[in-house]
């Protein structure tokens, strides 16, 4: 199975207020994707999952090179 880009858009809970943010994440389907973005936050950010909302995930069309 090829890997493709995803565009996963959304907001997480920093602190008192929600942030908005959008992420590209390689992964083979949607699914992995969203795992893929709530794993980077809880790393980068120290985001628990249900303090991140997913509003949209989309595939990015590929770019030929």
């Amino acid at each position: 199975m090829m890997s493709k880009n995803y565009v996963v858009k959304g907001s997480m809970r920093l602190k008192f207020e929600w942030k908005k943010f959008s992420k590209t994440v390689t992964a083979d389907d949607e699914a992995s994707a969203r795992e893929s973005t709530l794993s980077i936050l809880g790393g980068n950010h120290g985001v628990r999952r249900f303090e991140v909302k997913i509003n949209s995930i989309t595939e990015e069309p590929v770019k030929a090179q």
